[in-house]
């Protein structure tokens, strides 16, 4: 009898063990902006190199301020930033780590230095789309801040 106790008792603590290992669910932020983000295509321009296409929805925003909720996936290891993407998945649950399909990110560029944080930030910025399909990111948001 003892034994059996000990073994489930054993079992469960390795239950729990394994279970707080696991990357912790996030909260859902996939709205109608990162929806729209999200239908981004690419085609093929006259000179045949690959471009970003972006719903009309979406073009119609441009060079507007529109506010989106995400998280902060750091493009430097420093504790605040000015420069960093915003993406609808938290870092520990990105597809480059190894887990889920490739998350929607947009490039910001902030006022003000935001700090590292794994929760959840509201920001408010200008939408710049960039459909040139060079280098650098696709969608930007440019002169962002942190909403309270």
């Amino acid at each position: 009898m003892k034994l059996k106790l000990i073994s489930i008792l054993a079992l469960l603590l390795c239950s729990a063990a394994i279970a707080k290992g696991q990357a912790p669910t996030h909260v859902p932020l996939m709205d109608d902006t990162w929806r729209l983000i999200a239908q981004k295509k690419y085609v093929k321009n006259a000179q045949y190199k690959m471009v970003p296409s972006f719903p009309q929805r979406l073009q119609d925003m441009g060079d507007k301020l529109i506010e989106l909720s995400g998280y902060i996936i750091p493009l430097k290891a420093e504790m605040e930033y000015t420069n960093f993407m915003l993406a609808v998945v938290p870092y520990d649950q990105c597809a480059y780590c190894g887990q889920g399909d490739i998350p929607s990110m947009i490039e910001v560029y902030a006022k003000r230095a935001v700090g590292a944080s794994d929760r959840p930030v509201r920001i408010r910025g200008r939408l710049v789309l960039n459909k040139t399909g060079d280098k650098r990111s696709e969608i930007f948001l440019m002169d962002a801040e942190v909403i309270k």
